[in-house]
């Protein structure tokens, strides 16, 4: 659709008058424009945002009477605790439905459809980093053990070695595997767009690297491809050849959002450990590493995170628990030495 289809303040309705258009209008519009310069999944969340949680609530006001008010009902609306005493929605979700309605509003604005930007006059809800959920070192052993027969065992322990991403995991192909010098590439991420799986680079430049691989792990990503083989044996023409590492028995993707939550909380259910959720395998390997003594800056890399201060926000509790420790160490270290007198 052109631009120009909402390039100015008014439409006409049935008879005649001139009436605002309204935001249910305009942001379906943006959408439209919007897409080619989106991902795939930026695109789909967009759209999931505006006509699941802003044009139900106040799309059908005109744009040019928006105001800061209609914002806050709206945003209040959504954090009010349904019966029971659960939140609607999140702080953070909050937050995310009032960034797409922010970055369409200043489009408006330059457009000239609208003069001001009612989002620039509301603070949205304040986000609170909550500590990531991670098992201690016997948790994570015992997880393993429990799971060792499963036909996925390597994925899991590759996340819990590495610190991928699902994506990351699902993404991995063979050609991006080297054994013999122990260590992968990360070029690749299977995610979620809308009601679609897709291929996609990695989000940021930071994401794509080479992380290396311990001697256990590169035995269980050799006997997982020799498992591999034999289904694509038993398969024969009705397997699909991906050049994946996890795969479906007949080599078709696997389904991120199954892999990380039925799937992943039926095994973790089997192995009597606490329930994390499957990021919490990326926030175990961080912070057991941290633990470990293992320099924030590698620990960073592995990860794929665009900065060391980033790594160091999400385990600031590992950090904060280290630097104790080094003081503890320090009165220590200074135990010999006589009192002077």
């Amino acid at each position: 659709m052109a631009a120009s289809s909402y390039s100015s303040s008014s439409e006409t309705n049935g008879s005649g008058t001139p009436s605002a258009v309204t935001l249910g209008k305009y942001l379906e519009e943006w959408l439209q424009i919007k897409e080619p310069t989106l991902s795939p999944t930026t695109m789909a969340w967009y759209t999931f945002v505006v006509f699941k949680h802003i044009i139900p609530e106040i799309g059908h006001l005109p744009i040019n009477e928006l105001t800061p008010r209609h914002l806050l009902k709206m945003y209040s609306d959504k954090l009010r605790p349904r019966p029971g005493g659960r939140k609607q929605l999140s702080q953070s979700s909050v937050r995310c439905i009032h960034r797409v309605l922010h970055a369409a509003l200043s489009q408006a604005v330059r457009l000239q459809i609208i003069a001001t930007n009612p989002c620039a006059a509301v603070d949205p809800p304040k986000s609170s980093r909550r500590a990531p959920r991670y098992w201690r070192p016997e948790e994570a052993a015992r997880f393993l053990d429990a799971i060792r027969d499963d036909r996925l065992f390597a994925l899991f322990h590759l996340a819990l070695g590495t610190g991928l991403r699902r994506g990351e995991l699902l993404g991995l192909r063979w050609e991006c595997v080297d054994l013999e010098r122990g260590c992968l590439t990360v070029n690749q991420v299977r995610v979620r767009a809308g009601s679609k799986t897709i291929s996609k680079e990695p989000k940021t430049p930071g994401s794509s690297r080479t992380v290396a691989l311990s001697k256990q792990v590169c035995e269980t990503l050799r006997r997982h491809a020799e498992s591999q083989n034999r289904e694509k044996l038993l398969m024969g023409e009705a397997y699909t050849d991906n050049g994946l590492v996890f795969a479906g028995v007949d080599g078709r993707p696997l389904n991120p959002d199954y892999i990380g939550c039925q799937y992943f909380r039926r095994l973790v259910s089997r192995a009597g450990v606490p329930q994390i959720n499957f990021h919490g395998l990326r926030h175990t390997h961080a912070t057991l590493l941290a633990m470990g003594g293992v320099p924030l800056k590698t620990v960073s890399a592995r990860l794929g995170h665009s900065s060391v201060k980033i790594t160091g926000d999400i385990y600031s509790h590992v950090f904060d628990q280290m630097d104790h420790e080094a003081a503890q160490k320090f009165d220590a270290m200074l135990s010999w030495i006589p009192t002077a007198r």
